[in-house]
Protein backbone atom coordinates (compact mmCIF):
# COMPACT_ATOMS: atom_id res chain seq x y z
CA UNK A 1 0.00 0.00 0.00
CA UNK A 2 2.91 2.45 0.71
CA UNK A 3 4.66 1.48 -2.31
CA UNK A 4 1.54 1.97 -4.30
CA UNK A 5 0.74 5.84 -2.71
CA UNK A 6 4.96 6.91 -3.70
CA UNK A 7 3.78 5.53 -6.77
CA UNK A 8 0.74 7.59 -7.12
CA UNK A 9 2.55 10.53 -6.04
CA UNK A 10 5.61 10.18 -8.66
CA UNK A 11 2.72 10.39 -11.40
CA UNK A 12 1.37 13.21 -9.83
CA UNK A 13 4.41 15.71 -10.71
CA UNK A 14 5.85 13.54 -13.04
CA UNK A 15 2.86 13.90 -16.02
CA UNK A 16 2.45 17.92 -16.22
CA UNK A 17 6.23 17.51 -16.32
CA UNK A 18 5.98 15.83 -20.02
CA UNK A 19 3.10 17.24 -21.10
CA UNK A 20 4.97 20.76 -20.70
CA UNK A 21 8.64 19.52 -22.73
CA UNK A 22 5.98 18.46 -25.26
CA UNK A 23 3.98 21.41 -25.38
CA UNK A 24 7.38 23.40 -25.89
CA UNK A 25 8.98 21.09 -28.60
CA UNK A 26 5.74 21.58 -30.88
CA UNK A 27 6.23 25.66 -29.62
CA UNK A 28 9.62 25.55 -30.80
CA UNK A 29 9.53 28.40 -33.34
CA UNK A 30 7.54 30.89 -31.29
CA UNK A 31 9.14 30.27 -28.45
CA UNK A 32 10.84 33.52 -27.81
CA UNK A 33 7.32 35.05 -27.86
CA UNK A 34 6.02 32.85 -24.92
CA UNK A 35 9.07 32.10 -23.34
CA UNK A 36 8.11 35.20 -20.47
CA UNK A 37 4.70 33.40 -20.07
CA UNK A 38 6.00 29.39 -19.82
CA UNK A 39 9.13 30.92 -17.24
CA UNK A 40 6.11 32.64 -15.35
CA UNK A 41 4.08 29.53 -14.70
CA UNK A 42 7.03 27.43 -13.92
CA UNK A 43 7.99 29.69 -11.22
CA UNK A 44 4.49 29.75 -10.17
CA UNK A 45 3.73 26.54 -9.83
CA UNK A 46 6.96 25.50 -8.30
CA UNK A 47 6.35 28.35 -5.51
CA UNK A 48 2.41 26.84 -4.92
CA UNK A 49 3.55 23.20 -4.55
CA UNK A 50 6.36 23.52 -2.20
CA UNK A 51 4.08 26.12 -0.23
CA UNK A 52 1.28 23.87 0.01
CA UNK A 53 4.15 21.23 1.54
CA UNK A 54 4.68 23.70 4.10
CA UNK A 55 1.12 24.08 4.36
CA UNK A 56 0.57 20.44 4.99
CA UNK A 57 3.34 20.33 7.89
CA UNK A 58 1.53 24.17 9.32
CA UNK A 59 -1.45 21.32 9.60
CA UNK A 60 0.05 18.53 11.06
CA UNK A 61 1.50 19.85 13.47
CA UNK A 62 -1.70 21.42 14.99
CA UNK A 63 -3.45 18.44 13.95
CA UNK A 64 -1.01 16.37 16.09
CA UNK A 65 -1.78 19.04 19.14
CA UNK A 66 -5.54 18.67 18.50
CA UNK A 67 -6.06 15.05 18.39
CA UNK A 68 -3.75 14.66 21.89
CA UNK A 69 -6.01 17.00 23.30
CA UNK A 70 -9.30 15.42 21.76
CA UNK A 71 -8.13 12.09 23.20
CA UNK A 72 -7.85 13.38 27.02
CA UNK A 73 -10.95 15.40 26.42
CA UNK A 74 -12.96 12.35 25.96
CA UNK A 75 -11.61 10.75 29.10
CA UNK A 76 -12.73 13.63 30.78
CA UNK A 77 -15.86 13.70 29.56
CA UNK A 78 -16.60 10.09 30.81
CA UNK A 79 -15.78 11.23 34.17
CA UNK A 80 -17.97 14.09 35.54
CA UNK A 81 -16.75 14.16 39.01
CA UNK A 82 -13.93 15.51 38.56
CA UNK A 83 -11.23 15.72 41.22
CA UNK A 84 -8.30 17.46 41.58
CA UNK A 85 -6.39 14.46 41.18
CA UNK A 86 -7.93 13.10 38.24
CA UNK A 87 -7.88 16.69 36.98
CA UNK A 88 -4.26 17.34 37.61
CA UNK A 89 -3.66 13.24 36.11
CA UNK A 90 -5.06 14.35 32.83
CA UNK A 91 -3.32 17.43 32.75
CA UNK A 92 0.34 15.60 33.28
CA UNK A 93 -1.01 13.32 30.31
CA UNK A 94 -1.37 16.07 27.93
CA UNK A 95 1.61 17.44 28.78
CA UNK A 96 3.61 14.33 28.37
CA UNK A 97 2.22 13.15 24.89
CA UNK A 98 1.80 16.68 23.57
CA UNK A 99 4.39 19.66 22.30
CA UNK A 100 2.49 21.60 24.19
CA UNK A 101 4.54 24.57 26.81
CA UNK A 102 1.06 24.74 28.71
CA UNK A 103 -2.16 23.08 29.00
CA UNK A 104 -5.15 23.90 31.22
CA UNK A 105 -8.83 22.85 32.25
CA UNK A 106 -11.22 25.84 32.33
CA UNK A 107 -14.97 24.78 34.35
CA UNK A 108 -18.00 26.29 32.97
CA UNK A 109 -18.22 28.94 35.80
CA UNK A 110 -14.58 30.30 34.18
CA UNK A 111 -12.48 28.50 36.85
CA UNK A 112 -9.40 27.83 35.42
CA UNK A 113 -7.04 24.72 36.58
CA UNK A 114 -3.15 24.82 35.04
CA UNK A 115 -0.92 21.62 34.54
CA UNK A 116 1.17 23.59 37.50
CA UNK A 117 -1.13 23.15 39.80
CA UNK A 118 -2.23 27.11 39.61
CA UNK A 119 -5.46 28.24 39.75
CA UNK A 120 -6.69 31.11 37.80
CA UNK A 121 -10.08 33.44 36.69
CA UNK A 122 -10.19 32.25 33.19
CA UNK A 123 -12.68 34.83 32.89
CA UNK A 124 -10.42 38.13 33.34
CA UNK A 125 -8.26 36.66 30.10
CA UNK A 126 -8.82 39.18 26.96
CA UNK A 127 -9.57 35.89 24.61
CA UNK A 128 -12.04 33.96 27.31
CA UNK A 129 -15.30 34.61 25.42
CA UNK A 130 -13.07 33.01 22.03
CA UNK A 131 -12.50 30.01 24.03
CA UNK A 132 -16.71 29.51 24.64
CA UNK A 133 -18.19 27.17 21.63
CA UNK A 134 -19.26 23.94 21.36
CA UNK A 135 -16.71 22.78 18.63
CA UNK A 136 -13.25 22.37 19.31
CA UNK A 137 -11.31 25.02 17.53
CA UNK A 138 -7.95 26.77 17.02
CA UNK A 139 -6.93 30.47 19.05
CA UNK A 140 -4.04 32.89 18.40
CA UNK A 141 -3.32 35.42 21.14
CA UNK A 142 0.08 38.16 21.77
CA UNK A 143 -0.42 37.20 24.99
CA UNK A 144 -1.92 33.70 26.90
CA UNK A 145 -2.48 36.12 29.96
CA UNK A 146 -0.73 33.96 32.31
CA UNK A 147 2.68 33.60 31.43
CA UNK A 148 2.78 36.42 28.88
CA UNK A 149 3.47 34.04 26.31
CA UNK A 150 2.61 34.24 22.20
CA UNK A 151 0.68 31.12 21.80
CA UNK A 152 -1.35 29.19 19.40
CA UNK A 153 -4.32 27.56 21.42
CA UNK A 154 -6.34 24.37 20.72
CA UNK A 155 -9.66 24.71 22.57
CA UNK A 156 -12.08 21.04 23.18
CA UNK A 157 -14.97 21.30 24.55
CA UNK A 158 -16.13 18.55 27.16
CA UNK A 159 -19.63 17.39 26.64
CA UNK A 160 -21.35 14.94 29.40
CA UNK A 161 -23.83 14.29 27.94
CA UNK A 162 -24.38 17.00 25.43
CA UNK A 163 -23.98 19.79 27.55
CA UNK A 164 -20.52 21.78 27.46
CA UNK A 165 -19.21 21.44 30.87
CA UNK A 166 -15.66 22.50 30.52
CA UNK A 167 -12.77 23.09 28.03
CA UNK A 168 -9.84 21.66 27.95
CA UNK A 169 -6.64 23.99 26.20
CA UNK A 170 -3.15 23.07 25.31
CA UNK A 171 -0.91 26.20 24.59
CA UNK A 172 1.69 26.26 21.52
CA UNK A 173 4.36 28.37 21.37
CA UNK A 174 5.09 29.70 17.99
CA UNK A 175 8.27 28.88 18.03
CA UNK A 176 7.58 25.11 17.70
CA UNK A 177 7.16 25.42 13.93
CA UNK A 178 10.63 27.14 13.69
CA UNK A 179 12.58 23.97 13.01
CA UNK A 180 10.30 23.26 9.80
CA UNK A 181 11.08 26.58 8.51
CA UNK A 182 14.64 26.76 9.43
CA UNK A 183 15.76 24.43 6.28
CA UNK A 184 13.67 25.77 3.54
CA UNK A 185 14.58 24.94 0.06
CA UNK A 186 14.71 28.93 -0.54
CA UNK A 187 17.37 29.59 2.15
CA UNK A 188 17.68 33.41 2.94
CA UNK A 189 15.32 34.02 -0.15
CA UNK A 190 11.90 33.52 1.63
CA UNK A 191 9.81 34.07 4.12
CA UNK A 192 7.25 32.57 6.09
CA UNK A 193 4.17 33.70 7.60
CA UNK A 194 0.94 32.64 9.70
CA UNK A 195 -2.05 35.28 8.93
CA UNK A 196 -5.50 35.36 9.81
CA UNK A 197 -8.21 36.34 8.00
CA UNK A 198 -8.50 40.03 9.24
CA UNK A 199 -4.75 40.32 8.26
CA UNK A 200 -3.24 40.22 11.69
CA UNK A 201 0.31 38.64 11.24
CA UNK A 202 0.48 35.77 13.72
CA UNK A 203 4.04 34.59 13.18
CA UNK A 204 6.81 34.87 10.68
CA UNK A 205 9.85 32.86 9.86
CA UNK A 206 12.72 32.38 7.50
CA UNK A 207 14.03 35.95 5.85
CA UNK A 208 11.91 38.82 7.25
CA UNK A 209 14.58 41.31 8.61
CA UNK A 210 14.10 43.08 5.07
CA UNK A 211 10.36 42.56 4.41
CA UNK A 212 8.81 45.71 5.13
CA UNK A 213 5.43 44.24 4.35
CA UNK A 214 5.41 41.99 7.38
CA UNK A 215 3.37 44.20 9.64
CA UNK A 216 -0.73 44.05 10.56
CA UNK A 217 -3.48 44.48 7.72
CA UNK A 218 -1.50 42.13 5.56
CA UNK A 219 -3.41 41.94 3.14
CA UNK A 220 -4.65 45.51 2.42
CA UNK A 221 -0.65 46.18 2.64
CA UNK A 222 -0.02 44.34 -0.73
CA UNK A 223 -2.42 46.66 -2.57
CA UNK A 224 -0.29 49.30 -3.52
CA UNK A 225 2.23 47.17 -4.46
CA UNK A 226 0.79 44.29 -6.75
CA UNK A 227 1.48 44.38 -9.72
CA UNK A 228 -2.19 45.31 -11.15
CA UNK A 229 -5.54 45.53 -8.74
CA UNK A 230 -7.10 43.17 -10.80
CA UNK A 231 -4.76 40.40 -9.62
CA UNK A 232 -4.88 41.96 -6.13
CA UNK A 233 -8.05 42.00 -5.80
CA UNK A 234 -8.41 38.67 -6.99
CA UNK A 235 -5.81 37.18 -4.38
CA UNK A 236 -7.66 38.88 -1.17
CA UNK A 237 -10.75 37.49 -2.76
CA UNK A 238 -9.44 33.91 -2.68
CA UNK A 239 -7.70 34.31 0.93
CA UNK A 240 -11.64 35.13 2.10
CA UNK A 241 -12.99 32.24 0.36
CA UNK A 242 -10.54 29.85 1.81
CA UNK A 243 -8.84 29.06 -1.46
CA UNK A 244 -5.19 29.28 -2.34
CA UNK A 245 -3.77 32.46 -4.39
CA UNK A 246 -0.73 33.84 -5.87
CA UNK A 247 0.42 37.52 -6.65
CA UNK A 248 3.63 38.91 -7.49
CA UNK A 249 4.86 42.22 -6.30
CA UNK A 250 7.44 44.75 -6.15
CA UNK A 251 8.41 45.59 -2.85
CA UNK A 252 11.54 48.66 -2.86
CA UNK A 253 12.13 47.70 -6.26
CA UNK A 254 12.54 43.77 -5.25
CA UNK A 255 10.11 41.45 -6.66
CA UNK A 256 8.43 38.81 -4.78
CA UNK A 257 6.33 36.06 -5.58
CA UNK A 258 3.13 35.62 -2.69
CA UNK A 259 1.08 32.39 -1.88
CA UNK A 260 -1.76 31.83 0.57
CA UNK A 261 -2.35 28.26 1.61
CA UNK A 262 -5.69 28.24 4.32
CA UNK A 263 -5.23 25.70 7.36
CA UNK A 264 -7.33 23.38 7.95
CA UNK A 265 -10.16 24.33 10.70
CA UNK A 266 -8.88 27.74 11.34
CA UNK A 267 -9.08 31.08 9.87
CA UNK A 268 -5.31 31.11 9.29
CA UNK A 269 -3.47 31.13 6.09
CA UNK A 270 0.19 30.12 5.30
CA UNK A 271 1.55 33.06 3.00
CA UNK A 272 5.02 32.15 1.30
CA UNK A 273 6.96 34.65 0.16
CA UNK A 274 9.95 34.56 -2.13
CA UNK A 275 12.35 36.40 -3.93
CA UNK A 276 11.96 36.20 -7.52
CA UNK A 277 15.47 36.46 -7.89
CA UNK A 278 15.76 33.07 -6.18
CA UNK A 279 15.42 31.06 -10.05
CA UNK A 280 17.04 33.90 -11.64
CA UNK A 281 19.84 31.47 -12.53
CA UNK A 282 17.34 29.15 -13.92
CA UNK A 283 15.50 32.17 -15.60
CA UNK A 284 18.60 33.51 -17.38
CA UNK A 285 19.54 29.61 -18.58
CA UNK A 286 16.21 29.52 -20.50
CA UNK A 287 17.55 31.98 -23.19
CA UNK A 288 20.62 29.83 -24.48
CA UNK A 289 20.07 27.45 -27.27
CA UNK A 290 16.39 25.73 -27.91
CA UNK A 291 17.78 22.58 -27.40
CA UNK A 292 19.81 23.25 -24.27
CA UNK A 293 16.74 25.16 -23.25
CA UNK A 294 14.39 22.11 -23.42
CA UNK A 295 16.75 20.04 -21.76
CA UNK A 296 17.27 22.37 -19.25
CA UNK A 297 13.60 22.81 -18.45
CA UNK A 298 13.05 19.13 -18.55
CA UNK A 299 16.04 18.47 -15.89
CA UNK A 300 14.75 21.67 -13.19
CA UNK A 301 11.17 20.51 -14.04
CA UNK A 302 12.06 16.94 -12.98
CA UNK A 303 14.37 17.26 -9.94
CA UNK A 304 12.04 19.37 -8.67
CA UNK A 305 9.34 17.40 -9.07
CA UNK A 306 10.93 13.92 -7.85
CA UNK A 307 12.33 16.39 -4.76
CA UNK A 308 8.47 17.39 -4.45
CA UNK A 309 6.77 14.51 -4.32
CA UNK A 310 9.82 12.66 -2.04
CA UNK A 311 9.50 15.13 0.46
CA UNK A 312 5.69 15.14 0.39
CA UNK A 313 5.75 10.95 0.76
CA UNK A 314 8.50 11.27 3.54
CA UNK A 315 6.02 14.03 5.67
CA UNK A 316 3.36 12.03 5.77
CA UNK A 317 5.01 8.92 6.78
CA UNK A 318 7.26 10.66 9.54
CA UNK A 319 3.43 12.60 10.18
CA UNK A 320 1.68 9.12 10.57
CA UNK A 321 4.68 7.66 12.12
CA UNK A 322 4.65 11.01 14.79
CA UNK A 323 0.82 10.42 15.38
CA UNK A 324 1.77 6.89 16.10
CA UNK A 325 4.04 7.25 18.74
CA UNK A 326 1.97 9.98 20.55
CA UNK A 327 -1.16 7.65 20.89
CA UNK A 328 1.63 4.67 22.12
CA UNK A 329 2.92 7.61 24.60
CA UNK A 330 -0.69 8.38 25.74
CA UNK A 331 -1.42 4.88 26.17
CA UNK A 332 1.48 3.59 28.06
CA UNK A 333 2.72 3.98 32.03
CA UNK A 334 5.97 5.57 32.07
CA UNK A 335 7.38 3.49 34.67
CA UNK A 336 6.31 0.18 34.45
CA UNK A 337 5.08 0.19 29.91
CA UNK A 338 2.20 -1.47 30.85
CA UNK A 339 -1.39 0.39 29.71
CA UNK A 340 -2.00 3.74 31.73
CA UNK A 341 -5.81 4.09 33.59
CA UNK A 342 -6.96 6.00 30.66
CA UNK A 343 -5.74 3.75 28.18
CA UNK A 344 -6.95 0.49 30.36
CA UNK A 345 -10.39 2.05 30.68
CA UNK A 346 -10.83 2.73 26.89
CA UNK A 347 -10.06 -1.36 26.34
CA UNK A 348 -12.19 -2.77 28.82
CA UNK A 349 -15.33 -0.42 27.84
CA UNK A 350 -14.49 -1.09 24.22
CA UNK A 351 -14.55 -5.14 24.96
CA UNK A 352 -17.96 -4.32 26.64
CA UNK A 353 -19.26 -2.84 23.72
CA UNK A 354 -18.34 -4.69 21.09
CA UNK A 355 -19.07 -8.53 23.25
CA UNK A 356 -21.76 -7.75 25.51
CA UNK A 357 -23.15 -11.37 25.78
CA UNK A 358 -19.20 -12.83 26.43
CA UNK A 359 -18.26 -13.46 29.97
CA UNK A 360 -14.84 -11.53 31.35
CA UNK A 361 -13.27 -11.34 34.80
CA UNK A 362 -11.83 -7.85 36.05
CA UNK A 363 -8.89 -8.18 38.63
CA UNK A 364 -8.43 -4.72 41.05
CA UNK A 365 -4.95 -5.53 42.96
CA UNK A 366 -3.47 -3.29 45.19
CA UNK A 367 -0.13 -4.09 46.60
CA UNK A 368 0.00 -4.45 50.36
CA UNK A 369 2.17 -1.53 52.80
CA UNK A 370 3.43 -0.28 49.69
CA UNK A 371 4.14 3.10 51.91
CA UNK A 372 5.69 1.04 54.41
CA UNK A 373 8.01 -0.48 50.86
CA UNK A 374 8.45 3.14 50.49
CA UNK A 375 9.23 4.63 53.22
CA UNK A 376 11.79 1.73 54.80
CA UNK A 377 13.34 0.55 51.63
CA UNK A 378 13.21 4.01 49.26
CA UNK A 379 11.32 4.72 46.60
CA UNK A 380 13.84 3.26 43.91
CA UNK A 381 13.08 -0.08 45.47
CA UNK A 382 9.41 0.82 45.10
CA UNK A 383 9.57 1.57 41.95
CA UNK A 384 11.37 -1.74 41.28
CA UNK A 385 8.40 -3.77 42.32
CA UNK A 386 6.23 -2.34 40.80
CA UNK A 387 7.87 -3.01 37.44
CA UNK A 388 8.67 -6.41 38.29
CA UNK A 389 4.76 -7.18 39.16
CA UNK A 390 3.80 -5.25 35.98
CA UNK A 391 6.28 -7.56 33.92
CA UNK A 392 5.38 -10.94 35.84
CA UNK A 393 1.32 -10.11 35.50
CA UNK A 394 1.76 -9.44 31.80
CA UNK A 395 3.55 -12.65 31.23
CA UNK A 396 1.49 -14.42 33.77
CA UNK A 397 -1.76 -13.96 31.13
CA UNK A 398 -2.46 -14.10 27.16
CA UNK A 399 -1.44 -11.12 24.66
CA UNK A 400 -5.19 -10.31 24.23
CA UNK A 401 -6.23 -9.88 27.72
CA UNK A 402 -5.44 -6.26 29.45
CA UNK A 403 -3.62 -5.62 31.97
CA UNK A 404 -2.95 -1.68 32.90
CA UNK A 405 -1.39 0.34 36.07
CA UNK A 406 -4.27 2.49 37.38
CA UNK A 407 -2.84 4.53 40.13
CA UNK A 408 0.27 4.42 42.46
CA UNK A 409 0.02 0.68 43.22
CA UNK A 410 -2.92 -0.36 41.41
CA UNK A 411 -2.97 -2.35 38.26
CA UNK A 412 -5.68 -3.86 36.73
CA UNK A 413 -6.40 -6.77 34.73
CA UNK A 414 -9.40 -7.48 32.77
CA UNK A 415 -9.45 -11.69 31.46
CA UNK A 416 -11.31 -11.89 27.81
CA UNK A 417 -13.57 -14.33 26.88
CA UNK A 418 -14.14 -16.62 29.79
CA UNK A 419 -15.95 -19.43 29.58
CA UNK A 420 -17.25 -21.02 32.80
CA UNK A 421 -16.70 -21.06 36.30
CA UNK A 422 -14.04 -23.37 36.21
CA UNK A 423 -11.90 -21.02 34.09
CA UNK A 424 -12.30 -18.27 36.68
CA UNK A 425 -11.35 -20.33 39.40
CA UNK A 426 -8.38 -20.88 37.62
CA UNK A 427 -7.00 -17.92 37.15
CA UNK A 428 -8.50 -16.70 40.45
CA UNK A 429 -6.44 -19.06 41.65
CA UNK A 430 -3.32 -18.33 39.46
CA UNK A 431 -3.11 -14.62 40.79
CA UNK A 432 -3.35 -15.67 44.40
CA UNK A 433 -1.01 -18.26 44.36
CA UNK A 434 1.47 -16.02 42.46
CA UNK A 435 1.43 -13.50 45.38
CA UNK A 436 2.40 -16.11 47.89
CA UNK A 437 5.82 -16.58 46.47
CA UNK A 438 6.08 -13.46 45.00
CA UNK A 439 9.69 -11.82 45.99
CA UNK A 440 11.91 -8.64 44.68
CA UNK A 441 15.38 -8.03 45.59
CA UNK A 442 19.20 -9.23 43.86
CA UNK A 443 20.61 -9.34 47.15
CA UNK A 444 17.87 -9.28 49.90
CA UNK A 445 14.22 -10.74 48.94
CA UNK A 446 11.82 -8.97 49.81
CA UNK A 447 8.27 -11.14 49.74
CA UNK A 448 5.99 -8.46 48.36
CA UNK A 449 1.66 -9.79 48.59
CA UNK A 450 -1.15 -7.81 47.16
CA UNK A 451 -5.35 -7.33 48.19
CA UNK A 452 -7.28 -8.63 44.77
CA UNK A 453 -10.79 -8.03 44.32
CA UNK A 454 -12.45 -9.49 41.23
CA UNK A 455 -15.87 -9.32 39.60
CA UNK A 456 -17.24 -11.16 36.63
CA UNK A 457 -18.62 -9.31 33.22
CA UNK A 458 -21.75 -9.23 32.87
CA UNK A 459 -22.75 -10.81 35.55
CA UNK A 460 -21.48 -8.65 38.08
CA UNK A 461 -21.62 -5.46 36.44
CA UNK A 462 -22.14 -4.68 32.76
CA UNK A 463 -20.78 -1.60 32.35
CA UNK A 464 -17.09 -0.46 33.23
CA UNK A 465 -18.03 1.76 36.22
CA UNK A 466 -20.39 -1.20 37.68
CA UNK A 467 -18.19 -3.72 37.23
CA UNK A 468 -15.18 -1.75 38.58
CA UNK A 469 -17.41 -0.99 41.61
CA UNK A 470 -17.90 -4.41 42.24
CA UNK A 471 -14.48 -5.50 42.11
CA UNK A 472 -13.53 -2.75 44.39
CA UNK A 473 -15.69 -3.65 46.93
CA UNK A 474 -14.20 -7.08 46.48
CA UNK A 475 -10.68 -5.50 47.07
CA UNK A 476 -12.72 -4.01 49.98
CA UNK A 477 -12.99 -6.82 51.39
CA UNK A 478 -9.52 -8.52 51.12
CA UNK A 479 -8.35 -5.60 52.98
CA UNK A 480 -10.46 -5.92 55.68
CA UNK A 481 -9.68 -9.29 56.41
CA UNK A 482 -6.51 -9.14 56.75
CA UNK A 483 -5.38 -8.97 52.91
CA UNK A 484 -3.07 -10.81 51.06
CA UNK A 485 -6.20 -12.47 49.14
CA UNK A 486 -8.28 -12.76 46.65
CA UNK A 487 -11.95 -12.00 47.18
CA UNK A 488 -14.76 -12.77 44.05
CA UNK A 489 -17.38 -10.01 44.38
CA UNK A 490 -20.78 -11.29 46.06
CA UNK A 491 -24.13 -9.71 45.45
CA UNK A 492 -26.04 -8.47 48.83
CA UNK A 493 -28.57 -11.24 49.24
CA UNK A 494 -31.41 -8.72 48.29
CA UNK A 495 -29.97 -8.44 45.16
CA UNK A 496 -29.74 -12.02 44.52
CA UNK A 497 -33.78 -12.57 46.37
Amino acid sequence: MQKRKIWENFLQWVLPCVLLVIALVLSIYDFNNKMDAAIQTVVDDQAEQIGLYYAAGVEDKLKALGNITDAVASIMASRPDRSDAFLNEKLDTLMKASDAYMVAYCASNGTGFLNDRRQIDMTELNYYDSILGESPHYLFTRSDGINGQMAFIYVCPITNPGNVNGYLLSYMEPAEMSDFFENSVYGDKAFFSLVNRNGTIMASYGATDQTTILKNDFWNSLKGIAESLGSWTLFDRQQQKGDNGILHVNENGVGKILCHFPIADTDWNLVVGIDESYLSGIQQSFRGPIVDLIVKISISIAAALIVITVINVLVRIKASEHSKVLEDKADTDLLTDLNNKMATERKIREYMEQYPDKQGVLFVLDVDNFKKINDTMGHAFGDEVLRNLAVRLQSMFRATDIVGRTGGDEFMVFLKDIRDITMIEREGKKIEQFFHQFEVGEYVKYSVTASVGAAVFPGDGNTFENLYKSADNALYVSKRHGKNQLTFYKKPEKETQ
